[in-house]
């Protein structure tokens, strides 16, 4: 009797704790993520609740893929070799912009105004996967990056983003 009277207790425990995982960190996962296909639009910005949002912000509902990059005065050859994919999308009511690495996903809230994206660097969400060598600095240079406020420019169909550690060119997905 006091096994299954403990065991019922850990049963509820656990499913009380699954439901306060919710929060954003628990959305690193497949819910905050959401999936894109080469020229199509963030999953969910079809939802005629995206349409009002998108007229006020260009990024909303685009997706595009790294073609080069430099830091510091040198080039970074694995932004085209092994592409960033971002996009943005609506998450919690804030613009969020996830990007895909090649080892690692980060969903980064930003704000934008006309010609700066300001990332929420408490509010960043990293993937749990585990990276060393190349793909390791890959992902901790993203990482700083995109922590910090960037300058963009999009013109048609191609998003600059620069800021005093680099700038990556994406075309759009």
């Amino acid at each position: 009797m006091k096994n299954g009277l403990l065991l019922g207790v850990m049963s509820l425990s656990v499913a009380v704790l699954a439901g306060c995982s919710a929060g954003p960190a628990a959305q690193a996962g497949t819910s905050a993520t959401p999936s894109v296909s080469a020229g199509k639009s963030p999953s969910g910005c079809e939802d005629a609740t995206y349409s009002e949002s998108v007229k006020e912000d260009p990024l909303e509902c685009k997706a595009f893929t790294s073609t080069t990059g430099h830091a510091a005065e040198k080039g970074l050859p694995w932004v085209k070799q092994t592409p960033l994919e971002a996009t943005f999308s609506r998450m919690n009511g804030a613009l969020t912009m996830v990007v895909r690495m090649h080892c690692g996903v980060l969903n980064v809230p930003v704000t934008v105004d006309t010609d700066t994206l300001t990332p929420d660097p408490a509010e960043m969400i990293q993937s749990a996967d585990g990276c060393s060598g190349p793909a390791g600095y890959q992902r901790t240079w993203t990482t700083d990056f995109l922590s910090q406020p960037l300058k963009y420019s999009l013109d048609q169909q191609v998003l600059v983003l620069t800021n005093n550690l680099g700038e990556i060119i994406f075309a759009g997905s």
